[in-house]
This record gives C-alpha cells, sequence and structure tokens, in this order.
C-alpha cells in the first residue's frame, strides 16, 4: 500500500487505537488488521460523501445527466460522466463524489414514503456499456430495500469504479424518467424536487486542497477478492510450492494452527454451533455437519472473508467457487471426484445453514436474503441442469439493436392491447379484483381464448371453458396478475385503469426489450400453475422435470441426462402429460413453434424460456 495512502489513513488508525507514527506503539497484527479495516470503512465513506459546496457540485453532475438523458441526448450524458475527474477539484466533484452522491439519493427515493411507491418495477435504462446497465440493475433492485450505499464495496470490488458510476448515474436517470411519466410533468420539475441546489456553498477557487490520488489506491485494495488470495496447502490451496526451502512446512502447519486457534476462539462460531445443536437435535456436534461448518470457518478466516457481515459472503463464494472449478477440472482429468469438489459441496451445505442461522438470529434478518440468494446461485453453478441453463440464457442474448426491433405479433402482445382498448379509461372489476363473470367472455377472447361465465357447473367442453370467476381461465388469470406487476393496468378498489407503462402496449406494436420481461413473468407463472398441478407436496420432481424438457426445447445439443428421481412412473407421465398441454397452449399463443410433431422456441424467446425454467430450480413462491 503507497504511502500517501497511509498517510491518509494514518489518523483513522489512530483514532482506532493504532498510532503508526509511534515507533514505541504496542499492537499486534491482529490488532492492526482490525483497526485497518475499520479505518479503510470510514476512509471509503468520507471519499464518497462530499459535503458543502462539493454535495452541490455533484448534484449539479447528476442533474445534468439525468436531464439529457430524460431528453434521449446520450451523447451529452456521456459527456458528463466523461467530465468527472478522478479526483476532486476546486469546481468538479471526483468520480468517487458523485457515485456516492448517487447511490445515497436512490436509497432515500426508493424508502421514503412520497416518492417509494411510485417506484415499483423501475428498470435499468438503455446503456451503451453492459456491464454499467448490470450495475444499475444490482443498484435498482438494492434502493428498493435501502441498501445501496451499504453495499458499495461490495459493488466496487466486483465491477471496478466505471461501472458502479455510471450505473449509479443511471439508476438516477431512471428514476426521474419514472416520476416524469407517472406524475406526467416536466424533467425539470421532477430533477428541481428531487435534486435541489439551493442551501449549498458555492465553490471557490483555491480553498480545496485535492487528496493525493489515492482513490485508485484504495480501489485496487478493495479490487483484490478473496478469490486472489493465496489459500494455505492444508486446504487444498496452491501457495506451498514443493521448492521453497527447508521449513516450509513447518510454516503451514503453524498457519493452520493459528487458523484453527482463530475459529475455535470465535464468538459468532460458537453461537452458530449452538444453533445448529438446537437445529440438528439428533446430530452429534463430532458429525460431519459439524465438521463442514469447521472448514467453512477455517476457509473463511484463512482468505480473509468477513463471513460477519452479509458482504463478506461475496468473498467466500469467490473462493469457494475457485474450489468448484478445480474440482470440474479434476474430474475431467482423473474421471473422478477431487478433495476440492468435495470441499466445495460440503461447505455450500455449511453456508446455506449458516445463511438460515443468521436470517433467523439477525436484528434485521433481510440483510441475509441477497446473500442465502447469491449463494444458491452459486450452487446452481455447479449442478449440470442449472448450470446448462445459464449457459442457454447467456448464449442467447440479444444485442441492444434486437432489443429496440418491434417484438414478433403473437396473442400476449396482441391481447395485451385488446385489453388495454376494453379498459378505456377504467372498468369495474370484483371485489377481488378481477374480471366480473359477465365480462369473462370478452376479456378471454382478447388473448383468443374461449370462454365463457357460468354460475354454476364449470367445466371444459366442445372447445369452451365454462368458468364460474377469471380464476378459472388459466391464461387470462396469470396475464391479470402479470399486466399489474409490470404497470401495464392498475388495480384501485374495484376498477381496474391502464397503468404508467400501458401507452407502449396500446397499439399492439411493442419492443423486444419491453416485451420479454412480460412474456417471461407469464410463462413462469404457466410453469408454477403446472407443477401445482401434482398431486402432493413435493415440488422438486416436477420443477426438475419440467427444467430439463424445457432445456431439451431450447437447446437440445447441450442438455445433460435426464436426472433420475425418486418419483412413480404414473406421477412422471402426468407431468409429462400436464406440461405437453403446457407447451401446446404456449404454441397457440404464439411463444412456441410445432413442426412434425417437436416443439421448438424462436431465438427472440429461448433466453426467457431458459430463465423461467431456471427460475422454477430456486423454489417455490412464497
Amino acid at each position: 500500500m503507497s504511502d500517501r495512502l497511509m498517510r491518509e489513513l494514518a489518523p483513522l488508525l489512530k483514532a482506532e487505537g493504532v498510532d503508526i507514527d509511534d515507533p514505541n506503539a504496542d499492537f499486534t497484527d491482529a490488532e492492526f488488521d482490525a483497526a485497518m479495516e475499520k479505518a479503510q470503512a470510514e476512509y471509503n465513506r468520507r471519499l464518497f460523501t462530499p459535503v458543502g459546496a462539493h454535495r452541490g457540485l455533484a448534484l449539479g453532475k447528476l442533474r445534468s445527466f439525468s436531464h439529457a438523458f430524460a431528453e434521449g441526448d446520450i451523447k451529452r450524458a456521456e459527456a458528463v460522466v466523461a467530465s468527472l475527474p478522478s479526483d476532486p477539484e476546486d469546481f468538479s466533484p471526483s468520480v468517487a463524489q458523485v457515485t456516492g452522491a448517487a447511490m445515497g439519493l436512490v436509497d432515500e427515493w426508493f424508502t421514503d414514503d412520497v416518492h417509494g411507491p411510485k417506484l415499483g418495477g423501475v428498470m435499468a435504462p438503455k446503456w451503451s456499456a453492459k456491464k454499467s446497465r448490470a450495475v444499475a440493475r444490482d443498484i435498482l433492485a438494492l434502493a428498493h430495500k435501502g441498501r445501496v450505499v451499504d453495499s458499495l464495496d461490495r459493488l466496487i470490488s466486483s465491477n471496478s469504479g466505471l461501472p458502479v458510476l455510471e450505473g449509479s448515474m443511471l439508476a438516477v436517470a431512471a428514476v426521474v424518467v419514472r416520476l416524469t411519466k407517472r406524475d406526467k410533468v416536466s424533467a425539470e420539475d421532477v430533477i428541481e424536487e428531487l435534486m435541489p441546489l439551493g442551501g449549498y456553498p458555492e465553490p471557490v477557487a483555491g480553498t480545496y486542497s485535492p487528496a493525493d490520488r489515492v482513490v485508485q489506491d484504495v480501489q485496487d485494495v478493495q479490487g483484490d477478492s478473496a478469490m486472489e488470495k493465496d489459500l494455505p496447502e492444508w486446504l487444498g490451496g496452491s501457495s506451498a510450492d514443493v521448492n521453497h526451502a527447508a521449513g516450509t512446512r513447518q510454516d503451514v502447519d503453524a498457519k493452520m494452527d493459528e487458523v484453527e486457534k482463530t475459529v475455535v476462539e470465535m464468538p459468532l462460531y460458537q453461537r452458530f454451533r449452538d444453533w445448529l445443536a438446537e437445529d440438528y437435535d439428533d446430530v452429534d456436534r463430532d458429525s460431519e455437519i459439524f465438521d463442514a461448518v469447521h472448514l467453512l470457518f477455517c476457509i473463511a478466516v484463512s482468505s480473509g472473508a468477513d463471513i460477519s457481515e452479509p458482504e463478506g459472503i461475496d468473498d467466500l463464494l469467490d473462493v469457494l467457487e475457485s474450489f468448484a472449478v478445480e474440482g470440474r477440472e479434476a474430474a475431467e482429468n482423473d474421471d473422478d471426484e477431487s478433495p476440492s469438489m468435495a470441499i466445495f459441496i460440503d461447505s455450500l451445505e455449511a453456508l446455506d445453514d449458516y445463511l438460515r442461522f443468521r436470517a433467523e438470529t439477525d436484528e434485521t434478518p433481510e440483510r441475509w436474503a441477497d446473500a442465502r440468494a447469491r449463494a444458491e446461485a452459486a450452487s446452481m453453478r455447479t449442478d449440470p441442469l442449472p448450470s446448462a441453463l445459464m449457459a442457454a440464457i447467456e448464449a442467447n442474448a440479444l444485442s441492444e439493436e434486437a432489443l429496440a426491433e418491434p417484438v414478433p405479433n403473437n396473442r400476449i402482445v396482441t391481447g395485451v392491447a385488446g385489453i388495454l382498448d376494453w379498459i378505456g379509461e377504467s372498468r369495474p372489476l370484483t371485489g377481488t379484483g378481477r374480471v366480473k363473470r359477465a365480462d369473462i367472455a370478452e376479456a378471454a377472447g382478447k388473448f383468443g381464448i374461449n370462454a365463457v361465465g357460468v354460475a354454476s357447473n364449470a367445466r371444459y367442453e366442445d372447445g369452451v371453458n365454462y368458468a364460474r370467476s377469471a380464476d378459472e381461465v388459466p391464461v387470462l388469470e396469470a396475464m391479470w396478475a402479470v399486466m399489474q406487476s409490470a404497470e401495464i393496468t392498475e388495480i384501485t378498489g374495484t376498477k381496474v385503469r391502464p397503468g404508467s407503462a400501458a401507452d407502449q402496449w396500446r397499439s399492439g406494436e411493442v419492443s423486444v426489450d419491453a416485451a420479454l420481461p412480460v412474456i417471461g413473468a407469464f410463462i413462469y407463472e404457466r410453469l408454477l400453475d403446472t407443477i401445482e398441478m401434482v398431486d402432493g407436496n413435493d415440488y422438486a420432481a416436477p420443477a426438475i422435470t419440467i427444467a430439463q424438457r424445457l432445456l431439451e426445447v431450447v437447446a437440445p445439443d447441450s442438455a445433460p441426462e435426464r436426472p433420475e428421481l425418486d418419483i412413480d412412473e404414473s406421477l412422471a407421465q402426468s407431468i409429462d402429460k400436464w406440461l405437453a398441454e403446457e407447451l401446446q397452449e404456449l404454441t397457440e399463443l404464439g411463444l412456441l413453434t410445432e413442426k412434425n410433431g417437436a416443439v421448438s422456441v424462436e431465438p427472440v424467446y429461448r433466453r426467457i424460456v431458459a430463465g423461467a425454467a431456471l427460475m422454477l430450480l430456486s423454489g417455490p413462491r412464497d
């Protein structure tokens, strides 16, 4: 670490009881590490938190960027980004200051009572750098929980500085655009309300003393993921060189003893073991479950992953996935399971227990929900079926040009346009927010579904669905829910009216980018309904079966062998029958194609079909 950075950190370290300028100071390596972690966190907080004139300058840049974006002037928006210096100047905020200001704003807006309810489903806007747009998606998801600022270190270490800067600015612009359309006001009015400049002092030349160039130094340190740190040989790592001088083995053993001692003395480790003993009340504390927990904590301590906070789980997952990579390579070469893969599998199981423990015992359990989702995703990447689905999703990504094209004509798109025309300004509903029985035939007909509302004797006869309520018309019921979640429609009391996203759907010509999330959500809803038809409480078997069959449709050449499932033959036949009926329905709606009895998926829809299958594997809907 550079001398310049250490000079900046010295007073912060001293505040934590470690005086690096005092040659007689007495502190241990552990005390220094703990103080350094806190000092660096405080340093980053100050680096990314502009105050006074620079707070006003940062808001000015965000205002200019958002205004340009709202007007569709992307070149001007890009110029605002390009104008930001690495270090703050008298009349210009730094990259870090604008990033921090943007993150604080979106946390504030998404969690307040005025703007928060209007920001459901805000999408990341288009941008030339795909990584920056991906960061914007991440930030918008975090903003709903008010956790963008808390995730700063993770975002930067995972993506580097520029994508996080652009992603945070895109998130701000997305809010401005949403409120402009929703409130039917000008972008200037929204910007003035969200980012007023009154009260900030004017910058004065020569009064700001720029720091030595430390921003990049800090980001370089943050960017050293735990995966890149050498693991000791006793954990299956490759840090030990057989050509080292004599004494290396003793060093490794000493390191092992040190790590073991640290783990055993950790209060968090002890609390977790006590919780496990209650959760697995019939399992001995010397069992494999507790061995896996001990291994997990040893890996965390050895690699420097701080799993006492949710953000540290990402570092730990990096390390664990490196074991999985080694394990797969060894299996390909030796056709046998390697110790590295066993470490990965055992540690992931222990990590799932640990995350459940934190969710049940932490004062703010929601902080651990995202970490658990990321851990589940890591597990999926090593399983043949979800791994192949993820590969299919990635392989079928569409270009920006393709996303801007109109989506191919199908009954979902024309049905949405028809429903909006049928609603008009508003239309009365039942007390449960569904289409009235007398309106079922007309509403279902918009999607090409032949249905009739009846008072009794619900049945399917001669191609007609005689339904007592709209929830007995599956396509209509699924699309009714999806249209609300996508803000195409909005239900207030016992009336439905067009939502904020209605305009782009009215004509029946909507872009691929706008249509695919809606169509994908509809497919997922229908697949869930298929699983719910299975008699019994088993979710996993039908979900795996359906996901496997869909992968065979989307990417038949890359589908793994069908897994052996513990289900009886009659149930397997029922699942196949129900899925075949569902695929036929999706074909009739224009989402799949059939030729000579074989079902296939058009390229534009492959990604969302694979995505719906992958979502099924993530577990039943809450």
